[in-house]
């Protein structure tokens, strides 16, 4: 097992840290020898606010916030920093997503986590805008925890694009199946590959030229057959040292047949691609990627396509 996690930042508010998150990030520092870094975000306050009531300045009483915050954070950590073998922590001020990424570019971590942090029950808005902003513009792996209650990966999908028309597409499904395999690995889960495709319309079988349902269903399953070989190839060139994933190929709407998946079968962890090409200022998701987010509620773990630039930075 490779060390692929050196370096991890948790994102977290600075006078509460997610009791998950600090059992996750545990659980993968002691196996990957990791450096781990508590971070909060102090938010900047309208000046015409601080200033109301008080008679500091603007900059004093933000500097005393600051302190405060980072005070507040040493604190909690101090409970549990005997438990990890390198930790620090750390207070930023601004928007937490932008500083997050910064310290993420600037000082070379490898992953970041953070917990979903949203208490709607309505499954839209499960994952927060902290989250979904990392998601779109953090340069490096991203893991959301969401309410798996066992606090453990048991079962991990890596949901991959056969049809992906792209080099860098095809670069990032091995990337996602060597990231999902390492995190399996990690926490001794059942990998599952799983691929959703959906039949084309009468008019392009017809354009394909089949013109009976046999022709149609042999035309369907030489596709099918295609998609296997691919994942059969991509799996062997990625994915050593675990037993041998559960390969599942959907039929169906990608953002209806995964989130289904999920939920049938218990998934505690997706790993996939979010911005769906490079050369494009990153700041939306995919629109397939988009919609699966917005079904599930399990934790998430999102790449990027190599060569991604962050439009923060």
């Amino acid at each position: 097992m490779m060390d692929i996690f050196k370096k991890i930042l948790v994102s977290t508010p600075a006078n509460l840290i997610n009791p998950s998150v600090i059992l996750q990030s545990n659980r993968i520092a002691k196996k990957q020898h990791s450096h781990v870094t508590f971070f909060s975000v102090t938010e900047e306050i309208p000046k015409g606010q601080l200033v109301w009531g008080s008679k500091l300045s603007p900059q004093e009483l933000m500097d005393n916030l600051h302190k405060e915050q980072q005070d507040s954070l040493n604190k909690i950590v101090e409970n549990f920093q005997d438990n990890f073998t390198s930790i620090d922590t750390f207070n930023a001020v601004g928007l937490p997503f932008i500083e997050v990424t910064k310290k993420v570019q600037q000082d070379n971590y490898d992953l970041v986590i953070l917990a979903a942090k949203t208490n709607s029950f309505r499954r839209k808005r499960f994952f927060g805008s902290t989250a979904v902003h990392l998601m779109r513009k953090c340069p490096c792996p991203v893991l959301t925890l969401g309410s798996n209650k066992s606090k453990l990966l048991k079962r991990i999908v890596a949901a991959i694009d056969a049809y992906a028309p792209t080099e860098e597409g095809h670069k990032l499904n091995e990337s996602i199946l060597h990231m999902a395999s390492n995190v399996a690995q990690i926490e001794n889960a059942e990998l599952h590959v799983i691929h959703a495709w959906k039949l084309p319309d009468e008019s392009y079988l017809k354009g394909w030229g089949a013109t009976s349902d046999f022709e149609r269903l042999e035309l369907v399953m030489k596709k099918q057959q295609g998609i296997q070989k691919y994942i059969d190839e991509i799996i062997e060139k990625t994915i050593f040292n675990i037993n041998p994933p559960i390969i599942k190929l959907l039929e169906g709407d990608v953002q209806e047949e995964i989130p289904r998946y999920v939920q049938e079968n218990e998934i505690d962890l997706i790993v996939m691609g979010t911005v769906c090409r490079i050369g494009i200022p990153g700041n939306f998701i995919g629109n397939t990627a988009e919609s699966i987010l917005s079904e599930v509620s399990c934790s998430v773990l999102t790449l990027k396509p190599e060569g991604f630039i962050s439009p923060v930075l």
